[in-house]
């Protein structure tokens, strides 16, 4: 991965360099932020503290794998070349991710990993900008220091925490998810988040995959390979994975691709697929990986052909 850095809990997650915060995902229409620059300075100013209890770092211990290792395997060789392809290019997940939701000043990692539990649950049917919006207006319901709060969930009323949600998807219904989330951790928990996927599987809105990206980014638990519709569409392309389901591809990868970047894979593979091997039109041209990839400029051509007719 690229540089991290040790003072921030989070930063081993990044590929890109930490974005600005001024941003216009930060605002809403009746939640909104004061000025883009007054999000900025909220976050600086949380950031000033870290607590020294910090979630562990997911860099996979050395192996005999590197990122310049030439295997006998060309599906390996590929995805090595993707994950060197991706240090350093900045992506929406990068900067609008479930990993960059978090408040880093928060004084309690138990906050923080509801945090991300929060915005893990509202990712599902939403796009990266409009979850970390949602995120940075439900922040501004606490105080201090902390942001969102398991208190402060059960203190909001549900029809407040819908305002406030939209336009996620399904924000009514992730309200009230939300609401008997916080309520299950309050009185079960005792505020924090469990460790087993199978236990996070109980709480509503949450599914095998968003239970999997959770135990990930706030436990650093690998529980399997992460497969959203961005990881499903480049297995298919680069012939990773000739499956029609994203549950199939995800049980495809592993049988092949080495335990020590499951946790990385997905992060890599979404943000290279947001602004390279994207749905419609790709950018083969552009692609590091274009000279071994199966696909390559045939789904570029078709994409341009449909456009031509219309």
């Amino acid at each position: 991965m690229s540089g991290t850095n040790k003072d921030n809990p989070f930063s081993h997650f990044e590929f890109a360099p930490p974005h600005s915060q001024n941003s216009s995902a930060c605002a809403g229409k009746k939640h909104k932020l004061s000025s883009p620059k007054s999000c900025a300075k909220r976050v600086r100013s949380r950031a000033r503290k870290i607590p020294n209890e910090t979630i562990s770092s997911s860099r996979p211990e050395k192996t005999e794998h590197t990122l310049e290792t030439k295997t006998t395997d060309g599906r390996l060789d590929l995805l090595l070349k993707l994950l060197r392809a991706r240090d350093g290019m900045e992506t929406p997940i990068d900067k609008f991710g479930t990993q960059a939701c978090v408040v880093p000043g928060a004084q309690n990692i138990k906050i923080q990993r509801f945090q991300l539990l929060v915005a893990a649950l509202l990712s599902s049917q939403t796009q990266d900008p409009v979850t970390y919006a949602a995120m940075q207006r439900l922040h501004q319901l606490g105080s201090g220091e902390d942001g969102l709060t398991v208190d402060v969930v059960q203190a909001t009323s549900e029809e407040k925490l819908s305002e406030i949600l939209k336009p996620v998807g399904f924000y009514n219904r992730k309200a009230q998810q939300l609401k008997r989330v916080a309520a299950v951790l309050s009185t079960q928990y005792d505020k924090d988040i469990p460790r087993s996927l199978n236990e996070l599987l109980q709480f509503p809105g949450i599914g095998p995959k968003i239970g999997r990206l959770i135990t990930l980014l706030a436990w650093n638990q690998v529980d399997g390979i992460i497969v959203d519709t961005h990881v499903h569409r480049l297995a298919q392309r680069l012939g990773w994975a000739s499956t029609k389901t994203p549950e199939d591809t995800r049980k495809e990868l592993e049988d092949w691709v080495p335990h020590e970047y499951w946790g990385r894979l997905s992060l890599a593979i979404v943000g290279f697929g947001q602004v390279i091997c994207t749905a419609k039109k790709p950018s083969c041209s552009k692609c590091p990986l274009a000279a071994n990839c199966p696909s390559a400029f045939k789904v570029e051509k078709l994409s341009s052909t449909s456009t031509a007719k219309r």
